[in-house]
């Protein structure tokens, strides 16, 4: 796992593994969750034209199923979030998910400025491209600290789209999905932990 701290706020990244073998039914699940309502927001998500648009964000209990490929996976990303604690120093006696969905978005969707209060640690998992390696934006939380000396210090942090990729993020720190300008459905996984 590759630790980044780019306004001394540690990111975590870390690819999976045996994501080929599992990509194809992964997108096949998540596509027939999309096609029932497509394009709209259904869980109990906050709303708005201007927070998010062009793409359908899920329930909030993705993770809650007994689908082999999800159940494989759930249990990788647990097992990255208990080596991301342990890195914070903070010792997980246990992982809860409090939330888990995904979004498919189509050309021009986006996900403005927001945050994932009570979250240690959130988490985006990158799964379908779209045709374009936008992928997410971050803003420095230091208020008025821009020290264009040091690489932690910039006024944002913007991240490239790669299939496969797991980003750990404190949940506090505002973040962004850019509009999307690729020609095919982007699809990524997100959720919040929190530790017993």
């Amino acid at each position: 796992m590759k630790l980044d701290i780019p306004f001394y706020v540690p990111f975590l990244t870390a690819d999976c593994e045996f994501f080929g073998e599992i990509k194809d039914e992964l997108i096949e699940n998540i596509m027939k969750i999309h096609n029932k309502d497509p394009f709209k927001v259904q869980g109990n998500f906050p709303k708005g034209k201007t927070l998010k648009g062009n793409l359908t964000e899920s329930v909030g209990n993705f993770f809650d199923t007994d689908n082999k490929n999800i159940v494989r996976l759930r249990k990788w990303i647990t097992s990255q979030l208990v080596e991301g604690y342990k890195g914070l120093k903070m010792e997980p006696k246990k992982i809860f998910y409090t939330n888990s969905w995904f979004h498919v978005t189509k050309k021009g969707g986006f996900h403005s400025s927001h945050i994932h209060p009570n979250t240690p640690l959130a988490g985006i998992f990158y799964v379908k491209d779209g045709n374009s390696d936008v992928g997410s934006n971050w803003i420095n939380p230091i208020s008025g600290f821009i020290d264009f000396s040091s690489k932690w210090c910039n006024h944002d942090y913007e991240n490239k789209f790669v299939s496969g990729r797991l980003v750990l993020f404190p949940g506090w720190v505002l973040h962004s999905a850019p509009p999307h300008d690729g020609d095919d459905l982007r699809i990524v996984i997100a959720f919040n932990s929190s530790i017993a």
